[in-house]
């Protein structure tokens, strides 16, 4: 085997290379199919990445990134520059986020570590180049973290080629709403208000926490297995309805998230519940890009403690 340095995440490999200047680059994504052991057996080195990012911050996250990415590093290939193996521990759950088109998760990650990526300004720039547009709106408008985009200027930079954004003409609310109007976008965004539902109350039904109940010392790893895949999969299907709410006599632009009640599905009764809202400078782009689409696709992307997530195709 050929290949230097890979990365795998929870569904998929990324291949890295090193050049004899010290240069990495970014390869792409491994279509072929590849085994752990046979990497080991090979003399590749087994580095696990950061714990910046770990799937046991969520009570659900979707399947492309519910992992701890993995680094396999060729015998031949010396990765000790600090800031080289620093980017490399680090990457994994960006480019997980940015395959899974998580939009919210992959800007988080980038502002996390912004010091170590930018080191690497164009390796970064071109793994988020796809997703780079959503993850600025998902940052300034979704979350408002009081992000200002000349203050990321690596992410806004790409984002800003992407929209054709162009400040002599217009605001960048009117460029997201020109390029949403254009384009089918996928969005990953959070929810808010939802203090004012019981959906986050009915989240985590002690039905599922007595699951583990079931556990036998006879096959502990076998039984945990089926039991973490089962709750995996019961949040995974609940139906998800996002679409306006123009009858909303505090905001015409609103647009609410149903979900399922997880309680009462487990009882057999079936509903969506509110969940929250988009919040609502979002919204109000979303809505004044296409006024006519009043439903949108939509699914629940993670949740924990802190943060109801939703991914949404505008």
């Amino acid at each position: 085997m050929d290949k230097q340095i890979l990365i795998k995440t929870a569904e998929a490999w990324f291949e890295f290379s090193k050049s004899r200047t010290g240069q990495i680059d970014f390869v792409g994504k491994v279509v072929e199919a590849l085994r752990e052991d046979e990497l080991r057996e090979g003399g590749y080195q087994k580095i696990a990445s950061s714990a910046y990012f770990t799937p046991s911050y969520y009570i659900y996250l979707q399947d492309g990134e519910n992992s701890n990415p993995l680094v396999y590093v060729a015998g031949d290939v010396d990765v000790s520059d600090s800031d080289t193996f620093d980017f490399l521990v680090h990457i994994g759950p960006l480019l997980a986020a940015v395959d899974s088109k998580d939009s919210l998760l992959a800007g988080e990650l980038y502002l996390r570590r912004r010091a170590v990526f930018e080191k690497f300004p164009q390796l970064t720039s071109f793994i988020m180049e796809e997703l780079c547009a959503e993850i600025l709106f998902s940052l300034c408008y979704g979350e408002m973290q009081n992000i200002l985009p000349d203050t990321i200027p690596l992410l806004f930079n790409s984002a800003k080629k992407k929209l054709e954004f162009d400040s002599s003409r217009e605001s960048l609310d009117q460029a997201f709403m020109r390029y949403f109007k254009d384009n089918a976008v996928t969005l990953t965004l959070p929810l808010v208000g939802t203090c004012y539902y019981d959906w986050e109350d009915e989240m985590c039904p002690y039905v599922l926490d007595k699951l583990c109940d079931n556990l036998s010392a006879e096959n502990l790893l076998g039984d945990a297995k089926k039991i973490r895949r089962a709750k995996h999969d019961f949040y995974k299907s609940l139906e998800c309805a996002v679409q306006a709410e123009p009858y909303n006599l505090h905001d015409r632009n609103a647009i609410i998230v149903c979900i399922e009640n997880p309680g009462a599905k487990i009882s057999g009764n079936p509903g969506l519940e509110k969940a929250g809202h988009i919040r609502a400078l979002a919204a109000k782009i979303i809505r004044e890009s296409k006024p006519k689409k009043m439903s949108y696709d939509g699914k629940l992307c993670s949740l924990s403690e802190r943060t109801i997530c939703v991914q949404v195709t505008v």
